[in-house]
């Protein structure tokens, strides 16, 4: 009795005080505050006393995580014991996600204490937990191939045909989280735009007594052979289509929607997905798009757009679990209910059970999000902030590859997001900055409408694209974007090694490049130049041209369409003053 009486009294004590053993001296694990400088400046191993490995290499990498995790980890976790089980915590979790945890350690729960050592120390003790005690052995991701589907050019003759039909999707890219019967982040809805013009010497866009037709490639007509998305809309929308139907009433096929105000047709919410019926992954379906006369139902021009759709979200990298398609993209059951498992322990809520128990959520249904037109609960951070604040907390001083890990672009994947031409010279960070930028952007924006979760998530984050804090300028996701004309100044030509978007954005939807129009006022800036994240000439990974069938048939080029030739749209020579906006060269009037 009284070892259960001291024993229990001894075991709240040093739980009520973590992470230290003396507060603000020395940690649980022994290590002693003062002791970090020398640590960080060192690594630990060169700095501790009882080791044996003094640095890391090829060959004592498993020794020396051993031993990192003797010091750091085991005065707390046990291995395969009742107290705090390091091996049920972090079974079927890759290397990369175990590393990734280490390194928000002290960051957004401050129970554990930060991990002390160098990035490869972090890494070695990473590579223990997975291959050492968990005798998992670490897989590379797969490697896709680049695939060759010949993008198909529909006829145009520049000296008879009248129209010219331009198509397009608005992102670029529409991830989707086949996750429903748990959760949902983004359902299937893939929007696509079409602006006819009429050729002549003074070209026209033309909206009245047409009719614009999308149709998606065959495979891809039943989507709800291939997500669980209409099983659970009810529950998770509050809205029940029917199958193959999306949200918006649009199905794989149909008649788009004339918008006044953008003078375009468009169709949204379409319910495409990224699977085809043969039972391969591929994230760019093709819909044929038409333009016929109401009156007499004539075919007036006939093009093709691919609809971006992609199911490659990496929330497996580092919540375990597997993908569920080919190895390559969606979510199995296991990561979906892992993720739930850590929002309820994180949080205090009951997700997972209520999944379990039929109830799927839409996770922008608590945070808020412009781009589902959500409000969200009372105090809570938008959904944007709160996915990039938390994560960057556990991604800190990293490229691209934290995008990668999460967003469908890696350079080896099936997906690539990013595929226009800024390619070449840019990244994701050229733009949206480092992911500890970007998320202080959100970050602070929140802070100042009062939100208690910002301050707490910018609490260890280091801008890295400005010298501090003060610099970062807040914004309102899907609203505030970087602008073109951050580089390109007043439409010239932007120096790629010195062009940099981030820190300068958009102050309203109108001005968002997918919403813009030329000087005009009439043709849309995709129309001509393509969509976000695949700005003509874009190199499609499944097929070069799939996105830039377009230019190829109006100009036989893969530049804007008009960037060489005029004569797309004007069929009789035009005077050298620019109409569409100031950076138009020269030779494009250079084409009779």
């Amino acid at each position: 009795m009284g070892l259960v009486y001291m024993g229990g009294f001894e075991f709240l004590r040093e739980g009520s005080r973590r992470p230290w053993a003396i507060y603000n001296h020395t940690y649980a694990n022994g290590i002693k505050k003062t002791e970090i400088p020398q640590i960080e400046k060192d690594g630990f191993l060169a700095a501790a006393k009882w080791v044996f490995n003094r640095e890391i290499t090829p060959l004592n990498s498993l020794a020396a995580g051993r031993e990192l995790f003797r010091n750091q980890c085991s005065s707390c976790h046990s291995v395969g014991g009742p107290m705090n089980d390091i091996l049920k915590l972090t079974r079927g979790i890759s290397v990369y996600g175990i590393d990734s945890r280490l390194n928000g350690c002290g960051t957004t729960s401050h129970y554990m204490p930060p991990f002390m050592g160098t990035r490869d120390e972090r890494w070695a003790l990473a590579t223990f937990v997975v291959e050492g005690l968990n005798a998992q052995r670490a897989v590379a991701d797969t490697v896709f191939p680049a695939q060759n589907k010949t993008a198909k050019i529909p006829d145009f003759n520049a000296d008879t045909s009248e129209y010219v039909l331009l198509s397009w999707n608005n992102l670029g890219m529409h991830c989707i989280s086949d996750s429903d019967p748990f959760w949902v982040l983004l359902p299937p809805a893939n929007d696509l735009f079409a602006q006819l013009i009429k050729r002549g010497d003074r070209p026209k866009v033309v909206t009245e007594n047409i009719e614009i037709t999308y149709k998606v490639e065959p495979g891809f007509e039943n989507p709800g052979a291939h997500v669980k998305f209409w099983e659970h809309a009810k529950s998770i929308f509050g809205a029940q289509p029917e199958k193959n139907i999306g949200l918006s009433g649009n199905g794989l096929s149909g008649s788009m929607h004339l918008s006044k105000e953008l003078h375009a047709f468009e169709a949204t919410l379409i319910p495409v997905v990224p699977y085809n019926d043969d039972g391969s992954y591929h994230p760019y379906p093709i819909f044929t798009i038409t333009a016929v006369d109401k009156q007499t139902g004539q075919q007036l021009v006939q093009t093709t757009t691919v609809a971006p759709t992609s199911t490659e979200m990496g929330c497996r990298n580092c919540h375990g679990g597997q993908w569920r398609v080919n190895g390559i993209a969606g979510f199995t059951d296991e990561t979906s209910g892992n993720i739930l498992a850590v929002h309820d322990k994180r949080s205090g809520t009951n997700l997972l059970e209520m999944a379990q128990n039929g109830q799927p959520q839409l996770c922008q249904s608590c945070h808020a999000d412009p781009v589902l037109g959500t409000k969200g609960k009372p105090g809570l951070l938008s959904f944007p902030a709160a996915i990039h604040g938390f994560h960057a907390n556990y991604l800190t001083q990293r490229g691209t590859e934290a995008c990668f890990k999460c967003h469908p672009s890696r350079p080896d994947g099936p997906t690539q997001c990013l595929r226009s031409v800024h390619a070449k010279n840019l990244d994701c960070t050229s733009c949206h900055g480092f992911l500890e930028d970007h998320a202080l952007t959100l970050l602070k924006k929140e802070d100042q409408e009062g939100k208690p979760g910002a301050r707490r998530l910018m609490t260890h984050l280091k801008p890295r694209t400005v010298a501090s804090l003060d610099q970062i300028k807040p914004r309102i996701p899907w609203v505030n974007e970087p602008d073109c004309l951050n580089c390109h100044v007043n439409f010239t030509r932007a120096d790629a090694k010195t062009a940099n978007g981030f820190n300068q954005w958009t102050q309203e939807l109108s001005a968002l490049y997918r919403l813009r129009h030329d000087n005009t006022g009439k043709i849309m800036c995709e129309a001509c130049h393509g969509s976000t994240h695949a700005v003509y000439p874009a190199n499609n990974k499944f097929g070069r041209d799939l996105d830039n069938v377009q230019p190829l048939q109006y100009q036989q080029s893969r530049n804007s369409i008009g960037s060489k030739r005029c004569s797309v749209c004007h069929i009789n020579p035009v005077s050298r003053r620019p109409r569409h906006h100031p950076m138009l060269p020269s030779a494009s009037v250079e084409n009779f």
